[in-house]
């Protein structure tokens, strides 16, 4: 086919980067803030044997009722203020899609995930991206001054941010939304490692969203399931962007049953918040580095010295971590996701021997 086709391609995807990490052998995957424990095996074989159960050839229902309701029992919510997905990114994209457009302006911080920027970016939208702070606390003067703008139709905060793992205050959130002439969003994807409680600012602001996601803390990365929470009426918006049945019939059998069980996940959690101590204490011991606090499932690492050859020292003992040296703001980083105590023993030995 004639290379000119692909004219016709909108410019912003012409001019955008694939969304990629490369495929690599490894022995410690410390890259991609997944949980090191897969899902109990005694779960599996209940959403299994309950897939086996279920008819195959039948679509699933429309717009996942039974799942929502789950979610929204236990949020205390009403299950139209829910919203399921493939991931969480999914619906961000679908949210995204219904409020961006060429002449809208969305607002996010620096760093972030770049995912959002990506996104509006495609949709034509303006982006103003404001940088974080002294230890990347988020500018909360500057975000509601911005939001506030008639222009900005969306602002996305993620809390904890990846890849720096702080959170924003409940206090700064508010005014953020109260200042905010459009919607505000706040990526939720790490809440679980975290004491963040946002779910009631729903019910007293109409333009708050939340998005979360199974594939953290709920072991569910395989299954691709996210969800939002927002205001009813909006929820309802967002339904007319997501394709019919877009959220797998299998997906969904899997998630009711791993949020009903819950509890058989907390300890996997528990022991990630205390893997994540005991990493970042460890971490703080060598010579070159240093590590700041974090309220993920992942602790961001700043060196001396070049980022890329450690990165490329513990790829060679095929322990894979992300360098995140190109994001704004963080020349020589590495971000490390938290792992099993034997993981995280062996990142700290081959760092030491790296930076030793």
């Amino acid at each position: 086919m004639d290379s000119s086709y692909l004219s016709l391609v909108k410019k912003p995807v012409r001019e955008s980067q694939t969304y990629m990490l490369p495929q690599i052998d490894y022995a410690v995957k410390a890259n991609q803030n997944e949980n090191p424990r897969d899902v109990p095996q005694d779960l599996k074989q209940e959403i299994l044997s309950a897939i086996e159960r279920h008819p195959w050839n039948r679509y699933p229902a429309l717009t996942a009722p039974e799942i929502r309701k789950k979610i929204a029992d236990a949020h205390s919510l009403n299950y139209e203020q829910i919203a399921v997905g493939n991931g969480s990114n999914e619906i961000m994209l679908a949210i995204m899609q219904a409020l961006l457009s060429e002449g809208r302006t969305m607002v996010t911080v620096e760093p972030t995930f770049s995912l959002y920027s990506h996104y509006a970016q495609i949709l034509g939208a303006r982006v103003q991206s404001l940088p974080l702070g002294e230890n990347f606390q988020f500018p909360v003067h500057n975000l509601v001054a911005k939001a506030a703008q008639n222009e900005v139709a969306l602002t996305i905060i993620c809390s904890p941010n990846n890849p720096t793992g702080n959170t924003i205050a409940h206090e700064d959130l508010v005014k953020i939304l109260k200042a905010a002439n459009g919607y505000v969003l706040v990526d939720e994807a790490y809440v679980d490692f975290t004491d963040q409680q946002f779910i009631p600012l729903v019910a007293q602001y109409q333009n708050l969203i939340l998005t979360r996601t199974f594939s953290k803390a709920f072991a569910f990365g395989l299954g691709r399931f996210g969800y939002a929470i927002g205001a009813a009426n909006f929820i309802a918006e967002i339904y007319k962007v997501l394709l019919p049945y877009n959220l797998n019939g299998f997906s969904e059998i899997a998630a009711g049953i791993l949020l009903e069980n819950r509890e058989k996940l907390q300890y996997q959690i528990d022991k990630i918040k205390n893997q994540r101590t005991f990493l970042y204490t460890e971490l703080g011991k060598i010579d070159g580095m240093t590590v700041y606090p974090s309220e993920a499932n992942f602790l961001l690492v700043k060196f001396e010295n070049s980022a890329q050859s450690v990165f490329d020292a513990m790829l060679e003992e095929k322990i894979l971590l992300r360098n995140v040296s190109h994001y704004p703001g963080l020349d020589n980083h590495l971000r490390i996701s938290v792992g099993t105590l034997h993981e995280n023993q062996k990142i700290l030995e081959t760092l030491r021997r790296c930076c030793g």
